[in-house]
């Protein structure tokens, strides 16, 4: 500024361009005059907010980067300021559900396995994840079918041992299983074929004991089985030949005239039915008192003439 002085004359005194604003810079320019100049209160730091107090100049805060979700991590990077990361919540373990919750942040759930199949055991390994395992339907009984029902499970139905075979015994042995045993048809009766039919069992048919023999007696002994025994042809006639053939059996053959021929011509030869053969003396009496009578062995009643 100028000014005159009475004594010295002319007083030429520099102007105070200061101000009390500190946001400001403040120079002199000859030409213009006071000058003021807004103070850049950049730091090149995008972690801070810059502004400026008029009392105090540049004010650098601290930026507050913080969020409210808990499924971020937040930070500041000087060059990019405020930064949000994703929360990693992988816990490596197959067996859960990882997820983020933005109020409470990781939550991990177990994994249901649950494959809804009575037939298979479930479980989750932390590597592999979820593991079945078949369920093994085996009751240690070897009468049972056991099977697996996805819906029911484990269920055991009996063994059908029948062989369809009415010559065995058809059983089950809880260990060994079904057992055919071949059923005994003997009735111990000699008088009966004993056979067993596959269709109807045991068959006990009366033996047939005739031996086509008509010189037989045929019958049959439950103990001892078919009994043969020898027709007696005997007709009680002693002038009959009693035999027996056994394509017709007995006959009775009248023995005829020569059976009772004792070769004596001084015999009566005749058959008795009662005593058989009767051989009586002949009478040689020709009643001729002129004849001796005598009787011949071979030639029978002799009448020798003699003298009178």
């Amino acid at each position: 500024t100028a000014s005159c002085d009475p004594e010295s004359g002319c007083v030429y005194e520099d102007v105070d361009c200061e101000d009390d604003d500190k946001c400001y810079e403040y120079e002199c320019d000859d030409d213009i005059g006071c000058l003021s100049y807004l103070i850049d209160c950049d730091d090149g730091n995008e972690c801070t907010d810059d502004s400026c107090d008029p009392e105090v100049g540049c004010v650098n805060d601290e930026r507050d980067c913080t969020g409210s979700s808990k499924c971020f991590e937040y930070d500041c990077s000087p060059e990019h300021g405020c930064t949000k990361t994703d929360v990693h919540c992988d816990d490596y373990d197959v067996c859960t559900d990882d997820c983020c919750n933005h109020d409470t942040g990781c939550e991990y759930t177990d994994v249901d396995c649950d494959d809804y199949n009575e037939c298979t055991t479930e479980e989750c390994v932390s590597k592999a994840g979820c593991v079945y395992t078949q369920v093994i339907c085996n009751d240690n009984d070897a009468c049972t079918d056991d099977s697996c029902s996805p819906s029911e499970g484990c269920t055991t139905t009996p063994v059908d041992c029948d062989d369809d075979n009415k010559c065995t015994d058809d059983t089950c042995d809880s260990e060994y299983g079904c057992s055919n045993i071949f059923i005994d048809c003997n009735d111990y009766d000699y008088c009966t074929i004993d056979r067993c039919f596959p269709c109807s069992g045991c068959s006990n048919q009366p033996v047939d004991c005739n031996d086509y023999n008509e010189c037989t007696d045929d019958h049959c002994s439950r103990n001892e089985g078919c009994v043969y025994t020898n027709v007696v042809c005997d007709d009680y006639n002693m002038c009959t030949n009693d035999v027996c053939l056994s394509d017709s059996g007995c006959e009775y053959n009248d023995v005829g005239p020569c059976f009772c021929d004792d070769d004596n011509a001084c015999t009566e030869d005749t058959c008795d039915p009662t005593v058989g053969c009767v051989n009586i003396n002949k009478v040689c009496d020709d009643s001729d008192p002129c004849t001796e009578d005598y009787c011949d062995r071979r030639h029978g009643c002799i009448y020798e003439p003699t003298e009178c």
